[in-house]
């Protein structure tokens, strides 16, 4: 029986062990590559649109801003706000108004409840969509001032929307 060969031979029985961490130059091309053209796709960007901008028209030197007259704070708003669907909606609005031309906060202050009044009854008007779409402040913020100009507060000159909370 010794004379007869094994069927099987002996390399061909037991595989061979497979290497731990195989792969080892193709897992860094993977990991590696694949961040190294993120990051010059960014790099790419970042200078094209840097480019874009230093062509644009340049900024003057020194702008000499006009410092603001007295600032309001008016007491905040709390109104209930409906939108499309005639759902009510609480929301809470707090406003400042600068004031030009005056050197005292003293000659605004007995205008601020016919300001609080003609701020409320337009805020009331308005529906929830327009009231917290973020496009429509700068609109809102004309309107309001419109509404303080109507009040008799003739030197004010720009509202704050200082807070907008609504659920």
């Amino acid at each position: 029986m010794s004379d007869t060969p094994d069927p099987k031979p002996p390399a061909a029985e037991t595989p061979a062990p497979a290497k731990k961490g195989g792969g080892g130059a193709a897992m860094i091309i993977g990991m590696i590559l694949p961040a190294m053209l993120a990051g010059g796709a960014s790099y790419g960007a970042t200078r094209a649109a840097g480019g874009k901008a230093a062509h644009g028209p340049e900024a003057p030197a020194h702008v000499e801003a006009k410092p603001p007259g007295p600032t309001v704070a008016l007491e905040p708003f709390l109104v209930v706000v409906v939108d499309s669907a005639r759902k009510s909606h609480p929301m809470k609005l707090s406003v400042a108004i600068e004031f030009g031309g005056l050197d005292k906060e003293d000659a605004v202050k007995p205008f601020v409840p016919r300001i609080r009044d003609a701020i409320l009854a337009y805020v009331r008007s308005l529906p929830y969509e327009e009231a917290v779409d973020s496009q429509h402040s700068e609109k809102l913020r004309t309107e309001l001032l419109e509404r303080c100009h109507k009040a008799g507060a003739a030197t004010a000159e720009r509202v704050l929307i200082t807070d907008l909370v609504s659920q």
